[in-house]
């Protein structure tokens, strides 16, 4: 069979299969003849269209892929193949972009953007961009386009490469910008499309340029003139796409520019088709986003970097406000479908204004809210109570108090309006307010009455639901330290809500608008908040949502959500009831096996864990203690398959934490478990495809086992440390440059290793096993060095080194201090502590400083 008939045969279900692996064994036994015939395929004229296109689509596929670990490992095939294959590879595939046939020329496109990712960093290729730059300027409207194409796709890439930490130089930034720039100078709509889908990654690249006011102004000026341009929406939508995209990367050189942005803008969404306006509201609800990072990072006492707040949405207010306000009554039918639309747009950017300026925005507002309150239109009527609830929160709850607790009653009242719109969007701001200015609300006096709005449509209950949850939530905030208060305001509506709710999740209708979910949510936050005073109804809410989740069988999706959604519940309650679960202990463990089960079951047999399931097993091991032990037999099985799960993250974090839970529970009890348990805990920090946050929750492991098993923890304490040792290894330039998610995963990485070292340290000692430790201690005392010196070690890893420090001298003492008490990164550490601002901290701190003292450091 030629490559063009397997090609085709590919696209026929009777020969797929067979075909398809004929062309896997290609690419295994020579992957440079497989990338020269596919390209070769990919240019021949001569060849049917679907085959080119399929030689294009193997060759994108066999150069990148989704998974990182296979994308580097694609790339470095590449690479390594000899120059002359790849060269042949490239000259074909530039031929064909410029074909007349379209699809194949972004398959084409799609290859050489994948290539220009590979060789444009290093500077193999330096002729691809020029090359299309050339095209661009052609006279023919096909290869232009078809340039433009490849232009947006190659800046696709290269954004990525670039945030992965490789370096794109200037000169091919500013020459994709000259070719971009000069599409969207083109009078033919379809070029300029092309030209500005492109400039959407190109300006990310394009930092340089930006710096320049010359070359700012004309990008700016090229900008304004395609946002104008009606003949065509889809390039107005794709302009102000870009504008979005300035807006985020290059927000410091807006002022400039603002006169002419902020009318056009405002213009357009006053008056342009709904699909046009919508990204030019994004615009100012980007604005928002940034002047809000910035407040963030000022009040959180992070460097801004000299960046500092243009003040543009305080300055636009009077003409931004009544603007959003009025676009809200643009709303076209009280159907709630999801589907997004300008005055969702309009609310979404309002409640940004109003957490940007405060109570600055809240008079305005308010305006609008009296004028439109009692229309006889529903849609004004429901656009009034929008804005007032997506002003909740921003302003202070002083400015707020006057006007909550005068439309409080008014708000009350329209529960009853006919439009369900209104009651809908009345149940939502109740919410809003319960939730920004929790000491506002009358809660005797409303629960009541959302008691009996439960019984309304769907869509209005599940809001209802979420007014409970968020009220219940609120109880706790109070509480100070102790965990549960002995009463809250809600204790005497408890049964009252919790009845009401459970009539909710049996509605017929309960499978509307998630309806179930929020009554269960509700449910499951209620009990875990609740006073004290309510202990004795839960025993036989615990009885009853067994009997919902025995019910439940009769209906079983994929997810098995609703018996999610029952576990919640069981899983608040059990952590609640704490020892008095203890009746009941059997049944809740039997269901909710059974409910892992199920899972398996509908998953195919699939090898998995239900999370919800898993984290009521959690609770009850917690409740339960020691007694937890008897349902370990049941349930290793479970926790083996759970931590072997990488590839379902959250369900392999959950199980591997829990790992913790257990030994705290079980004690000494789990040492019968713990040559499965290490086992597995090793292979996972081995193997590279296991996610990093499993990994860092690994070494917290180490220190909850050795806490638990003591002096057992001996034969454990080699391979550990070695463990914990390569864990240590792990350095700042291992990681893409400039990483805040590497450096977040670095931080929480050292945290466990630490936590590790004090709960081994600890168990040693209790079993008088400490002097196994003595050859580990500099590995230990080098790590926190390490930690002192890093310029972007965090407070809770500044901590756990202050307290294995500590941990260290209290055990080991004067034979410790002697050798180390004068090592200046101790006292570098104490002082980073001494000058947190957390007082546990400086409590830790100052002990250790005198634990020093004492023994003659």
């Amino acid at each position: 069979m030629s490559l063009t008939e397997l090609l085709l045969a590919t696209q026929d279900p009777r020969t797929r299969a067979q075909a398809e692996a004929q062309i896997k064994q290609a690419e295994q036994a020579n992957v440079e003849q497989y990338f020269t015939a596919l390209a070769q395929e990919l240019a021949n004229a001569e060849k049917p269209v679907v085959a080119r296109q399929l030689a294009g689509l193997l060759l994108k596929n066999g150069l990148a892929a989704k998974d990182l670990a296979k994308d580097r490992e694609l790339k470095a095939r590449w690479a390594s193949l000899p120059a002359a294959s790849r060269n042949l590879v490239k000259e074909a595939t530039t031929t064909a972009l410029v074909f007349p046939q379209v699809d194949v020329g972004k398959a084409a496109a799609q290859v050489l953007a994948k290539i220009g990712a590979v060789e444009i960093p290093p500077n193999e290729w330096p002729g691809l961009v020029p090359l299309l730059l050339q095209h661009v300027t052609n006279t023919d409207n096909a290869a232009r386009q078809i340039s433009l194409v490849c232009l947006g796709y190659l800046c696709e890439e290269l954004v990525l490469v670039q945030e992965e930490g490789g370096n794109i130089s200037d000169d091919i930034a500013n020459n994709i910008l000259t070719a971009v720039v000069q599409g969207m100078k083109d009078s033919e709509p379809h070029t300029k499309l092309e030209a500005t889908r492109a400039f959407y990654h190109a300006v990310v690249l394009a930092k340089k340029n930006f710096k320049n006011q010359v070359e700012r102004d004309v990008i700016m000026s090229v900008m304004k003139d395609v946002c104008c341009f009606q003949a065509a929406p889809e390039v107005q939508i794709a302009a102000f796409e870009c504008l979005v995209q300035i807006a985020t990367e290059y927000y410091d050189f807006l002022l400039p520019y603002m006169n002419s942005l902020g009318f056009l803008t405002l213009e357009t969404i006053k008056s342009a088709p709904e699909k046009v306006a919508i990204p030019a509201m994004e615009f100012w609800s980007t604005i928002c986003d940034e002047e809000l990072f910035l407040m963030d990072l000022i009040q959180s006492g992070q460097p801004a970097g000299g960046r500092a707040s243009l003040n543009l949405i305080q300055q636009a207010l009077p003409h931004l406000v009544p603007l959003l306000t009025e676009t809200l009554t643009r709303r076209q039918s009280e159907d709630d479908d999801d589907t997004w639309n300008l005055a969702m747009a309009a609310g979404t950017c309002l409640a940004l204004v109003a957490q940007v300026v405060g109570d600055g925005c809240v008079d305005l507002v308010l305006q609008f809210v009296t004028v439109n309150f009692n229309n006889a239109d529903w849609k004004f009527r429901e656009a009034a109570v929008l804005a007032y609830g997506s002003i909740m929160e921003g302003p202070t709850s002083e400015k707020m108090r006057p006007m909550v607790e005068s439309s409080l009653s008014s708000l009350v009242v329209a529960l009853q309006d006919p439009s369900v719109a209104v009651r809908d969007t009345i149940a939502w701001t109740l919410g809003r307010i319960a939730q920004f200015h929790p000491t506002i609300v009358p809660v005797k006096q409303l629960m009541p009455l959302l008691c009996e709005k439960l019984r309304d449509v769907p869509r209005v209950s599940a809001n209802i639901c979420w007014n409970v949850q968020v009220l219940a939530e609120a109880q706790a905030a109070g509480a100070g330290t102790v965990p549960y208060p002995d009463s809250t305001v809600l204790s005497e509506f408890f049964t009252a809500i919790a009845m009401a709710l459970l009539e909710v999740v049996a509605r017929p209708d309960a499978d509307e608008r998630q309806l179930r979910m929020a009554g269960y949510n509700a449910l499951s936050v209620l009990v875990s908040k609740a006073g004290n005073d309510c202990l004795g109804h839960m025993q036989a809410l615990t009885q009853e949502m067994l009997k919902h989740l025995q019910e439940s069988y009769k209906s079983i999706d994929r997810e098995c959500e609703l018996q999610g959604y029952i576990c919640g519940v069981l899983t608040s309650l059990v952590s609640r009831l704490r020892e008095r679960i203890a009746p009941l202990a059997d049944k809740i463990m039997e269901e909710a096996l059974k409910v892992i089960s199920a899972y398996q079951q509908v998953r195919g047999g699939a090898q998995v864990l239900h999370e919800e399931a898993l984290l009521l097993i959690v609770a009850l091991a917690n409740a339960a203690g020691s007694g937890f032990d008897r349902f370990m037999p049941h349930f290793a099985p479970h926790l083996t398959v759970g931590l072997q799960n990488y590839e379902e993250i959250q369900v392999c974090l959950t199980t591997t934490r829990m790992v913790g839970d257990l030994c705290t529970a079980l004690e000494s009890k789990v040492a019968g478990y713990c040559d499965m348990i290490l086992e597995i805990l090793y292979t996972n920090l081995k193997n590279p495809a296991v996610d990093r946050k499993i990994k860092a929750a690994v070494m917290t492991c180490f220190g909850d086992i050795a806490m638990a098993i003591t002096g057992d923890f001996e034969k454990y304490l080699g391979p550990v440390v070695q463990m914990l040792r390569e864990a240590s290894s792990t350095r700042l330039a291992d990681g893409p440059a400039d990483s805040e998610e590497w450096i977040e995963y670095l931080n929480s990485l050292r945290e466990g290793v630490l936590e590790a070292y004090s709960g081994i340290i600890h168990g040693l000692k209790e079993s008088g096993k400490l002097p196994l430790f003595k050859e580990h201690v500099n590995t230990v005392l080098m790590l926190v060095k390490e930690i002192s010196e890093d310029q972007t070690s965090q407070m809770p890893v500044i901590k756990a080194a202050v307290g294995v420090v500590g941990d260290l001298i209290l055990v080991f003492q004067t034979e410790l201090t002697a050798y180390v008490g004068k090592a200046p990164f101790l006292s570098n550490l104490v002082q980073i502590a001494i000058q947190s601002q957390e007082p546990k901290l400086l409590q830790n701190a100052q002990w250790l400083q005198s634990m020093l003292v004492r023994f003659g450091g």
